[in-house]
């Protein structure tokens, strides 16, 4: 594990660097991009972001797409930085060949499982996001913090805390969110985005889970298909929107969210709470995460992957 001072040393030296995140990015991992993007340009490296994002998502209104690249030549950087994950198998596909061979630098709190060939890794499980992480280091190097990208990391803070309501939160959380806030952070604004302007569509969309939910004692399971989506005039994105409301259901200790990414393959994201562990049925499936919010992907048709969930649901008690 390289050091705060070796990742700056890294930064300053490198001529030009890349940012990716994981494939299918979230708060977090938007945040903390935009806020390794701040950081390699307050320290004077020049950088570009690279992400694939569908036109109508509505972390667009957050974080801009303009700064974002979506063709990558690596012989134009000397650093590959990559967030909120900490292997190339997790960064959008069209990039992770590109990127492999570089010189790596992995920025992370997830458990880690692989070691990448010619990689640093500054991965530390126990923080609540990655753009606390980010914000950390730009408060270690003494730099002056902007409203705009005080915003973009609290939207990071805020996603993977679940408003704070996940048992990820801990002090550095609502320490992080004050300082935040004294710069200037447009709280307002991430809250309005990402809390209060659902659609229409949304809305059927949340009515189709809650619907179709499935049960097996105190888990719950969803399949939604891309027929599903279609039809419901709505995206994967949508759907990970409500993945938290399930889990407000008193009844239920797991909630499993399957959906259909491509063709035939589904992300199953997991929830808990009660003190179950979901991080070890994820792990077991080729997948991780955190104690309480892992995931992993199936293979199968809808009816296939349904009898797998059925299945996987006694596990957690087992």
């Amino acid at each position: 594990m390289i050091t705060a001072k070796e990742i700056r040393d890294m930064l300053v030296s490198a001529k030009r660097v890349a940012i990716f995140g994981h494939v299918r990015l979230d708060l977090d991992c938007f945040g903390a991009m935009f806020g390794a993007k701040f950081l390699c340009e307050s320290l004077g490296t020049k950088c570009d972001m690279f992400a694939n994002v569908p036109e109508n998502s509505f972390l667009l209104n957050i974080f801009p797409k303009r700064f974002l690249k979506q063709k990558f030549d690596k012989n134009k950087y000397d650093l590959i930085l990559v967030v909120d994950c900490n292997t190339l198998s997790r960064i959008d596909e069209s990039f992770r060949s590109e990127a492999k061979g570089k010189n790596l630098l992995f920025i992370d709190h997830h458990a880690q499982n692989v070691i990448e060939d010619n990689a640093k890794f500054y991965v530390y499980p126990e923080k609540c996001s990655a753009s606390i992480m980010i914000y950390e280091l730009i408060e270690k190097y003494k730099i002056p913090l902007d409203a705009t990208t005080a915003t973009y990391i609290f939207a990071g803070l805020v996603g993977d805390t679940g408003r704070f309501l996940h048992t990820n939160t801990d002090e550095s959380a609502f320490v992080c969110a004050s300082k935040l806030t004294k710069v200037g952070a447009d709280i307002q604004k991430v809250y309005d985005v990402v809390y209060r302007s659902l659609t229409m569509s949304q809305v059927r969309l949340r009515n189709f889970i809650f619907e179709n939910l499935k049960s097996n004692g105190n888990v719950c399971y969803i399949i939604v298909s891309e027929k599903d989506l279609k039809k419901l005039k709505s995206t994967a994105e949508d759907l990970k929107m409500f993945i938290d409301d399930v889990n407000k259901v008193k009844d239920f200790d797991v909630v499993m969210f399957a959906y259909e990414v491509t063709h035939g393959e589904y992300k199953v994201s997991l929830r808990s709470k009660n003190g179950v562990v979901v991080s070890k049925i994820a792990t077991k499936y080729g997948g991780g995460g955190h104690k309480m919010a892992a995931g992993f992907s199936l293979v199968g048709d809808k009816k296939s992957v349904a009898k797998k969930l059925k299945v996987i649901c006694e596990e957690f008690y087992a």
